[in-house]
């Protein structure tokens, strides 16, 4: 038998652990490194996560979810969650191609952190210029025009690092006693400035200088395993509510099943699921379970992000000087759109959970044998883990297991069935399914627990497609857009086709980077098809929680 998700008793005690250290309470606090200051609308902005105790600077190892927000003078601009893994993570937040010319804040926090009475939401904001080159909107009062480029802002040195570069090779070196963690950028210096803002440093002072308080309040839940996604019912009166209350409610998304978690209904028509953190743009399927045509409602997924306050946005300057630079800006993030700039990307690794992971886990592929139009006839032919019986009026689906003894039987709880992923709780649709369709049937024959679900089994059918092609759902099912963790990916260029068009502006983006006192790390960096100015910037926290920060420029041969 095997447990996957903790329990929710368990993230309460955590919860109240946490609450009860009186004034030593864990709070959270979020920073944001980038790949560069300055964007053209239509960039992906390229983030690196820190999240540190307030208490002491250093790396906080407990939420394992950030989440960020982009903000103009207009409000709330884009949003992005980042997966934490000992306080660190990596992803990337892409602006849209209509946000108006102007200067823009950016934050993160966590649950954890956002649930403080009175959060300092200015703690660790930074600021991000954006130029529309394809258009000519401004953000009202954002925008003054200047006759001369304003003076650059100093990059502050701190730390260990030691940072030298050339054409082809990048060259970072810990001359310190402790290890750091960092991330390194290779960009293209065209001369626009940053916007004022606060660095790493000013972060860290910051953070320390925060007065005394309590930690969340008491009762929040923090993300210990990853997001925590609420949901309440949708388009019911009070009374539905009270009829589905208690019931079960599923939540999932297409894949081989690492994407499964149940809830319950409370009274007052919400529902809580635990995740181990679901990445991706997702089409999520939310199901109560068990519904009479009379108790048909749905779920919907309440947003996480707070919309915290950013202060006061200062004026981008806008200098006619910057025409060439911001043309050959455009012109890279154009190329990179229609170019597939995903193969430049190497993948970072991910926590992934899923509900098929049992050492006796096994895969039939259907092409391997002869096929038949009917699928309890698969079973009956060659999948004998495998059988249907008849409960009442309704077939049953069931998974042969193996007893202490080492016997097996056919246990007579309910197998957890799906189709790519997602649980058909009515197993007579799979058995009605046209076997033609299904690429690969995954057979756990293991005890799982969802939530409070224990399931006697697991198998999910896999489509072709992986789709759910063909498969009609009932009343109760709703499908919802749902933007999980953004994945971690390194900007390496490691692929570059010899005729791809290279006017990329940032060279190389490594976002998890870490050396221990006395390491030195050598990485290549592709040099694009353009001559200019280019720079390497490292920026990151030693074990201590003190700030490390160094940029150099990138010695080339052209």
């Amino acid at each position: 038998m095997k447990r996957l998700f903790p329990t929710t008793l368990l993230l309460l005690l955590l919860s109240v652990c946490l609450s009860a250290q009186d004034g030593s309470s864990l709070r959270e606090r979020v920073y944001l490194a980038t790949d560069r200051e300055v964007y053209v609308a239509g960039d992906a902005v390229w983030l690196s996560a820190y999240c540190v105790d307030a208490s002491t600077g250093r790396l906080s190892a407990f939420s394992k979810t950030a989440y960020v927000e982009l903000h103009s003078a207009q409000g709330l601009a884009g949003t992005a969650k980042i997966a934490l893994d000992g306080g660190r993570g990596a992803g990337r937040l892409f602006l849209s191609g209509t946000l108006p010319t102007g200067n823009y804040r950016m934050l993160a926090y966590t649950a954890l952190g956002a649930a403080e009475p009175g959060f300092d939401s200015l703690t660790g904001v930074r600021t991000l210029s954006v130029f529309n080159t394809l258009s000519a909107e401004r953000i009202p009062d954002g925008v003054r025009v200047v006759g001369q480029v304003p003076a650059a802002q100093g990059y502050p040195t701190a730390g260990s690092l030691e940072l030298s570069a050339e054409s082809g090779r990048i060259t970072v070196a810990n001359h310190g006693r402790e290890a750091v963690s960092f991330s390194l950028a290779v960009r293209h210096a065209d001369g626009i400035p940053a916007p004022p803002g606060d660095r790493m440093a000013d972060f860290i002072r910051g953070v320390r200088s925060l007065p005394a308080g309590a930690g969340a309040v008491p009762g929040r839940i923090p993300e210990y395993e990853g997001e925590i996604i609420w949901t309440r019912v949708s388009g019911a009166d009070a009374r539905l509510v009270r009829s589905v209350r208690g019931k079960v409610a599923f939540l999932s998304s297409p894949g081989d099943g690492e994407n499964v978690y149940t809830a319950t209904i409370a009274d007052d028509g919400t529902a809580t699921f635990y995740t181990a953190n679901i990445y991706g743009e997702q089409e999520m399927f939310l199901e109560i379970e068990d519904l009479s045509r009379e108790q048909v409602c749905h779920l919907e997924v309440v947003s996480p992000f707070a919309d915290f306050p950013v202060g006061e946005i200062p004026q981008l300057a806008l200098c006619p000087d910057y025409a060439p630079a911001l043309r050959l800006r455009s012109l890279g993030m154009q190329l990179g759109r229609n170019f597939d700039a995903d193969t430049l990307l190497d993948a970072l690794p991910v926590r992934i959970h899923t509900v098929l992971n049992g050492q006796e886990r096994k895969s039939y592929v259907l092409d391997d044998y002869r096929r038949f139009p009917v699928m309890e006839e698969l079973f009956v032919e060659f999948i004998p883990e495998l059988r249907v019986r008849r409960i009442g009026e309704r077939p049953e689906l069931q998974v042969r297991m193996r007893d202490v003894t080492g016997n097996l039987y056919f246990p007579q709880g309910t197998a957890l069935v799906m189709l790519d992923g997602i649980p058909v709780s009515d197993h007579g649709k799979i058995l009605s399914y046209d076997p033609l369709l299904v690429r690969r049937i995954d057979i756990d024959p293991s005890s799982v627990f969802l939530g409070i679900r224990r399931f006697s089994g697991v198998v999910n059918f896999v489509t072709y497609k992986g789709t759910l092609p063909s498969m009609q759902f009932e009343d109760n099912v709703r499908i919802v857009d749902f933007q999980g963790c953004s994945l971690p990916l390194a900007f390496t260029g490691s692929a570059l086709d010899e005729n791809y068009p290279d006017y990329r502006q940032t060279l190389l983006w490594q976002p998890l980077l870490k050396l221990e006192p006395g390491q030195q790390l050598e990485l290549n960096c592709k040099m694009p098809a353009y001559s200019g100015a280019f720079e390497a910037v490292a920026e990151g926290l030693s074990d201590s929680g003190e700030a490390v920060s160094t940029k150099t420029a990138v010695r080339t041969d052209r």
